[in-house]
């Protein structure tokens, strides 16, 4: 009968998913119009790889080059001075006026969305919590942090491991004659799928151990599908990041090892139901 008493009708629900959304959207137009605001500063976050391989010397781009080697003695020992604040910036070329615009548009898209991701995800538990199971309650919980934990993990990864490797990687290929130059709308878009696209990877264990705990998986079915999965993995690998072995090879890996993890932690969920 308690039961019974907290269920609300159809429209109820609709109303309140009506509300849930409202929220929802109004939190990711404030927190875009937040990362719209400070777009330049989160421009400077992401380009600081490209900033770290030029301070060690990994990228040198000829118009940093040419200003600190022009000019008379005078302007040479001021250059000096300014010798870390101009080895720390990356000359982006913008073709039109208006692909700074669009570019921070982007970036206030995206970010705002990762911002406003927090309330959203607990906008959409509080309209379905009350209609789960305690057993799916935890489950959800268990997703939640273990989807958050590893793709903060994966963007971590991709901002001080993928983007430093693979960008002097692809940058070897280009003649020693030819001019560096990144277009600014190109090169944080790139930067920004990287760290999504690895972030969205890293989710891959939790599927895994989601299906372990609904029954849908084995460990032993996990270890007998090893090898088609590090296939699927090397596809997956390969779509994500830029068209070179190394990038691919730097996704790879921690996946293979998440997925190894993932087997031995489907042993430990499989046995508190029988423990219990």
């Amino acid at each position: 009968m308690w039961e019974d008493e907290k269920r609300m009708t159809f429209t109820e629900h609709l109303a309140e998913l009506r509300i849930r959304i409202i929220r929802s959207g109004v939190a990711v137009l404030v927190a875009m119009v937040i990362c719209y605001i400070f777009s330049n500063q989160i421009m400077v976050g992401l380009q600081k790889p490209l900033t770290l391989l030029q301070d060690l010397g990994i990228i040198v781009f000829s118009s940093n080059e040419n200003t600190n080697n022009s000019g008379n003695s005078a302007e040479k020992v001021e250059n000096s001075k300014e010798e870390k604040s101009s080895t720390t910036k990356i000359p982006f070329v913008v073709l039109n006026p208006f692909e700074i615009v669009i570019l921070k548009f982007k970036i206030a898209g995206y970010g705002g969305l990762i911002l406003a991701l927090p309330y959203i995800i607990w906008q959409v538990c509080a309209f379905v919590f009350p209609g789960l199971k305690p057993n799916e309650k935890q489950l959800v919980k268990i997703i939640l942090f273990g989807c958050s934990t590893l793709g903060i993990i994966g963007v971590i990864v991709a901002y001080f491991g993928v983007i430093p490797l693979v960008i002097p990687y692809l940058l070897q290929w280009i003649p020693q004659d030819w001019e560096v130059q990144l277009r600014a709308n190109e090169t944080i878009s790139i930067i920004v799928l990287l760290l999504f696209g690895f972030s969205l990877a890293f989710q891959f264990p939790m599927i895994i151990l989601a299906l372990v705990y609904l029954d849908l998986l084995s460990p032993n079915t996990l270890r007998k599908l090893r090898k088609y999965v590090i296939v699927g993995l090397s596809v997956v690998s390969a779509i994500l990041t830029p068209p070179d072995p190394i990038s691919m090879i730097i996704m790879l890996l921690p996946l293979v090892i998440l997925y190894e993890i993932s087997i031995w932690a489907s042993y430990l969920i499989r046995r508190k139901p029988q423990t219990a």
